[in-house]
This record gives structure tokens, C-alpha cells and sequence, in this order.
């Protein structure tokens, strides 16, 4: 991976502010990958709406290296922009990489550390979709959703998605690029097909398994298919998921109570909210009982000399609802998968953008994000999805941040009604202002220790429980 100097990193950035508009509003609508107000649940409610009604074969197929061999000529012709951003873009692509003392020429690909990188990777593959559909029948048209370099193709017959396979190999060739074999295949979502059935995509499973009438999906007229589409975590992800609750435990061998809560609270959040708008009940039972046993060895090897009354009597409280509940002397309580409710996501409009002026629709659709909880989304509802105070909206990629209207030392309290939420810097432009007036908030803390901080990459450093919107 070649990482620009941060005086290129801010360049690049940009000329990403510059083009990122102009070309969202040109990008096809079952792209998901690297664009705001777009993610990961969109792309599989897109893969769900697709094969509700009707069992399709998939072709599933992953772009080989697609950083690292998109042709430059292609690429450049594509930008369709001035002189002066197609000689910067230029310059990118063709400034080589500095290893150890010696340097290397780029012939073809995108700098993978480049903050421009995944928008440049979006404008090659643009119109691939396109590409697609024009060559069937408009009645016979298939499906494609794309993810970044990761797509998927649904199609009612065999032939339909070998023809797209075809397309497609036939596209890419043009930009340098090419399917990865060992990660391309088809199969069939209902039944078996060269001992393929169903596809992972994205961390999650998607399949269609055959019920009884009672429990039957039914199509667009009501009547009865005699399947159900479920989509689940994958077999990959959960695997994933306890053996990092494993890690975080034998981390946290010789730590107190307290800390492991505090280290194990967060990784249980995000995972749990990621996966909550799927068929994920019974994923997160079994998950629980994997943090149990994981959280039952670290409290026996403390106490190798204690029976189990005694160690479960220590570290496992009883509440009015449930039982085993691993808290610790001051309260601090370790949270359940199972204690995220399943909330189904609401896939983007079409074309829609965030740079559209669609402002009603993105500050309604923010405040049903799915990884927003608690109090954020509470007072996102209140404030109408805007900064209380540079009156902005908020859109995806935003990082937002909860501060007191009222600070604590000054009498005021936790209550929704002495919250408000705000962009990062107008927190900082608002703390810097009380500062120079003789206001200072000293303690900024507004949630539990286990409930504000669960969903952002950098909110060790932070006291406010930051969540970025992307």
C-alpha cells in the first residue's frame, strides 16, 4: 500500500470535494461502495428487493486487484474534467512508491492509501451496470448491485447469468481489469448448483430456504412461493466476532472487571448494530452464550481456588427481568448482543445523493442510520437532523457529537432537554468561545462509560461519544 505525504493527503482531499458532487450525480443506482449516504445495508436491501419474489441464480463476482490494475489511459479518459484537476489526477497515479530507500514506477492502478483512491476506483467502474442491462431485452434485464469491487448479478435462467458474466469480462478488459476466479461463482438462491447454494456478500448470508404454507413468503400478488428469503450474519462473521471477544478476554486477563466490561461493550455494539436489520435473533443468543463462556473462564482462572457459587455470586447479578447479568460492584454492566433490537433499514432512493438539495429527505433518512442509538438519535429527531449551532444539516459522513447546553459544573444535568448535538468543530468552536468568556465544562461526559463511545473508530481520545455518519 502507497500512502501520499499529508501535504498530498490534504490535495487530494480536495480535489475530491470538488469532484464528488459532479460525479454522484452521474453514478448508477445500485452502486454502494464509497459514497455518501450509501452503505453496506443498502446493498443487501437492494439484494433482498431483487430475489423476494422470484428464485434467480447469482453470479457473484469479485474485480482482481481492481486498485492496483486500473489502466490509467481509461481512467483519465473517463474524469471528463478540466486540464489542471486531469494533470494533478495524473500526477497521482503516476507518482510512483518509495519502499525502503527505493523507488518504483506506477504503470496502472490508484494509490490505495490515496484519500481520492475509492473515488477514482467508482469512475472506472462506472457504467459497468449500464453495460450490462443494454445487452438484454428491457423485460429480461437482470439485477446488479455493486459494492465497491464486489458485485452480485441475479437473473432468472442459467444463460441470463453466463451472458453477464460474459459482459462483464468483456467490460473490465477495457479499464486493465479482470474477475478473480477463485472469488467469482454461480449459484442459485433456492436450490443447489454445482454444490453452491446461496451466496455471501458483505458479512452476510443470503439464501432462500423452502417452508410450509404457513410461513411462505408470497410475491408482488399475494400468492404463495413456498419460500422464504433470510438473510443472516455469515457463518465467517460470527466466527469472527468471538474469536475478537476471545482476544479482548485473554487480553484482559490479569484486568479488573470494570476494564473488561469497558473493552468488550463497544466491540458488542458495533457488531450487534451492523447486523441488526437482518434475521439476526438467534445469531445474537449464540453469541451471548460464546461471551459467557468467555467471560466465565477469565472469572475461574481469577479465582482458581473458588467454587462456582461463590465466583457466580462475584461477578453475575439478578435484575427484576433477567438473570447472569455480569456487572460489577459499581454497576457497570456488560451488554448483550441480544440486547439490540432488530430494525429493519430503509434502503436510499434510486439516484438519490446528498448532494441533491433533497435536504427533508437526508435529515429523515439520518435519523433512521443504522448505527445511530440512544440519545443521538433522540436528538437528531428533536433537532430536525441540524446543528444547534451552525443551523446546517447533517449528512452522512458527518462526524457528530453531543455536548451540554447547560455544563455540568454549572448545575446542569443529563436530561435530553440540556443536550444537543453538534458538528465536531462547531463543538470546538463553541467550547473555545465559552473559554474565552469563562465557561468551561469540565466534565463533558453525558452517557454511561459502556453506552456513549460504541460505533466510532477514534473515541478513545474523545470524552463526548463521537459517531461518524457514513
Amino acid at each position: 500500500m502507497n500512502m501520499p505525504t499529508m501535504f498530498e493527503r490534504g490535495r487530494q482531499a480536495l480535489a475530491k470535494l470538488a469532484m464528488e458532487p459532479q460525479w454522484e450525480a452521474r453514478f448508477e443506482a445500485h452502486s454502494y461502495g464509497f459514497r455518501p449516504g450509501r452503505s453496506c445495508h443498502d446493498a443487501i436491501q437492494a439484494i433482498f428487493d431483487a430475489i423476494k419474489h422470484k428464485a434467480k441464480y447469482i453470479l457473484d463476482a469479485d474485480i482482481a486487484g481492481c486498485f492496483d490494475h486500473i489502466s490509467h489511459p481509461a481512467l483519465l479518459q473517463k474524469l471528463d474534467t478540466y486540464p489542471t484537476m486531469r494533470q494533478a489526477i495524473k500526477n497521482w497515479l503516476k507518482a510512483g512508491v518509495l519502499t525502503e530507500g527505493v523507488y518504483a514506477p506506477t504503470e496502472q492502478g490508484t494509490p490505495q492509501g490515496g484519500v481520492i483512491s475509492p473515488l477514482l476506483m467508482n469512475i472506472a467502474l462506472h457504467g459497468m451496470e449500464t453495460a450490462i442491462l443494454q445487452a438484454y431485452k428491457v423485460k429480461e434485464r437482470p439485477q446488479v448491485v455493486r459494492y465497491a469491487d464486489d458485485f452480485a448479478i441475479f437473473h432468472p435462467t442459467e444463460e441470463g447469468v453466463k451472458k453477464a458474466q460474459t459482459v462483464v469480462e468483456s467490460w473490465l478488459r477495457e479499464i486493465g481489469l479482470d474477475l478473480k476466479p477463485s472469488k467469482t461463482r454461480i449459484s442459485h438462491t433456492l436450490t443447489p448448483y454445482q454444490g453452491n447454494i446461496g451466496m455471501d456478500f458483505l458479512g452476510f448470508t443470503i439464501r432462500q430456504t423452502p417452508v410450509g404454507k404457513n410461513r411462505t413468503g408470497t410475491n408482488g400478488h399475494g400468492q404463495p412461493l413456498g419460500f422464504k428469503t433470510i438473510i443472516t450474519p455469515s457463518k465467517e462473521a460470527i466466527q469472527g466476532q468471538i474469536r475478537k471477544v476471545g482476544a479482548i478476554g485473554k487480553k484482559c486477563q490479569a484486568a479488573s472487571q470494570e476494564r473488561l466490561i469497558r473493552q468488550l461493550n463497544p466491540v458488542i455494539r458495533g457488531w450487534s448494530n451492523y447486523y441488526r436489520a437482518v434475521v439476526s435473533k438467534v445469531v445474537f443468543s449464540h453469541c451471548d452464550h460464546a461471551v459467557y463462556e468467555i467471560t466465565r473462564s477469565w472469572a475461574r482462572r481469577r479465582h482458581p481456588y473458588k467454587n462456582g457459587y461463590w465466583i457466580k455470586d462475584r461477578y453475575w447479578k439478578t435484575d427484576e427481568t433477567r438473570k447472569w447479568i455480569f456487572r460489577d460492584q459499581e454497576g457497570h454492566t456488560l451488554r448483550n448482543h441480544s440486547d439490540t433490537a432488530i430494525r429493519r433499514h430503509l434502503k436510499v432512493k434510486g439516484n438519490a445523493s446528498p448532494y441533491d438539495g433533497n435536504f427533508l429527505y437526508w435529515s429523515k433518512r439520518l435519523r433512521h442510520h443504522p448505527m445511530l442509538y440512544g440519545k443521538l438519535a433522540r436528538l437528531l429527531q428533536k433537532q430536525q437532523g441540524k446543528c444547534r449551532w451552525c443551523e446546517l444539516t447533517f449528512r452522512n459522513g458527518d462526524r457528530v457529537e453531543i455536548d451540554h447546553i447547560t455544563p455540568k459544573n454549572q448545575g446542569g444535568g443529563d436530561e435530553l432537554s440540556n443536550l444537543m448535538a453538534l458538528h465536531r468543530h462547531c463543538h470546538d468552536q463553541r467550547h473555545a468561545r465559552n473559554a474565552e468568556i469563562g465557561i468551561h465544562d469540565k466534565d463533558a461526559r453525558i452517557e454511561e462509560p459502556d453506552d456513549g463511545k460504541a460505533v466510532t473508530s477514534g473515541f478513545e481520545s474523545r470524552q463526548e461519544g463521537a459517531i461518524l455518519l457514513a
